[in-house]
């Protein structure tokens, strides 16, 4: 057998398994950057993240998907937002069932972290703790542009100082499915998170910093038990990016037929190396 012959057996092989494994990247459900909040608002505690209905958002929700998301998945080969199939400016959101907690959520609120008003099929999980937040809780040091601190140990929310005012974010990631929740769990993955921006007067009349924001929840500059039940919140305009990549898995199927097809081309080499011999 030469080597010349031996690609000739299994240049079929090769032609025939790249095809099943395109096929397989193809099918692959999500891909793509799903942008919300242009009209919605939430309220953060000190135990809570709520997202307040929002009513611009299209068929209800408490966000809505903003312009500038391009995202492809069953229905839409595009990805473009108003396409047949495809996401439509203001659909509405649903976040997390509208809130988020320090407890880790309920299975069915995690599996339905985000849900789309007109897409029943589209679910984005979430893989709990969200976060993870800095590990710098005194506040104080956060006072020039780029510094980071977190409210308390444990908060998954981070707080950057920006001139003068504060950048908030919260971190998340998980699965999204465009077969519903039964797809989960060999669904695209996600990475993204919430943003805010605090520009106005905090509720005690202080700039909106790291460590005034600190202070305004916890006012000893250390957060104890009574500061979770204070009451205490600020609202403000959110917004979200969710980013999904293809994480192609070849189905048992497609990992059978390309089994198959070298067990065929190694019975044709094995009957050229017989006739020869």
């Amino acid at each position: 057998m030469t080597f010349g012959n031996l690609q000739m057996y299994l240049a079929p092989v090769v032609v025939l398994t790249s095809g099943l494994l395109l096929v397989s990247n193809a099918s692959a459900s999500i891909m793509g950057t799903v942008l919300t909040g242009s009209t919605g608002n939430v309220t953060v505690s000190l135990s809570n993240v709520i997202f307040n209905p929002d009513p611009a958002a299209v068929g209800g929700g408490n966000s809505d998907v903003a312009n500038g998301t391009v995202l492809t998945f069953a229905g839409c080969a595009s990805g473009v937002l108003g396409s047949p199939g495809c996401l439509s400016a203001s659909e509405g959101v649903t976040v997390n069932n509208a809130d988020l907690t320090l407890t880790a959520p309920s299975a069915a609120n995690a599996n339905t972290f985000l849900t789309f008003a007109a897409h029943p099929n589209l679910v984005y999980s979430m893989v709990w703790p969200p976060g993870p937040g800095s590990a710098n809780t005194n506040c104080a040091t956060a006072n020039s542009n780029g510094l980071s601190c977190s409210v308390f140990a444990g908060s998954p929310i981070i707080l950057t100082y920006a001139n003068g005012d504060t950048f908030v974010g919260l971190g998340v990631h998980g699965n999204a499915s465009d077969t519903g929740v039964g797809g989960l769990a060999t669904a695209s993955t996600y990475s993204g998170g919430f943003s805010q921006f605090f520009t106005s007067l905090l509720p005690n009349g202080t700039a909106p910093t790291p460590q005034n924001i600190q202070l305004y929840f916890c006012p000893s500059g250390t957060c104890v038990a009574a500061d979770f039940t204070s009451g205490k919140s600020i609202t403000s305009s959110q917004s979200g990016t969710f980013t999904a990549a293809l994480v192609p898995e070849p189905s048992p199927m497609i990992l059978s037929s390309i089994g198959l097809l070298l067990l065929l081309a190694g019975a044709r080499i094995r009957k050229s190396y017989r006739t020869q011999a």
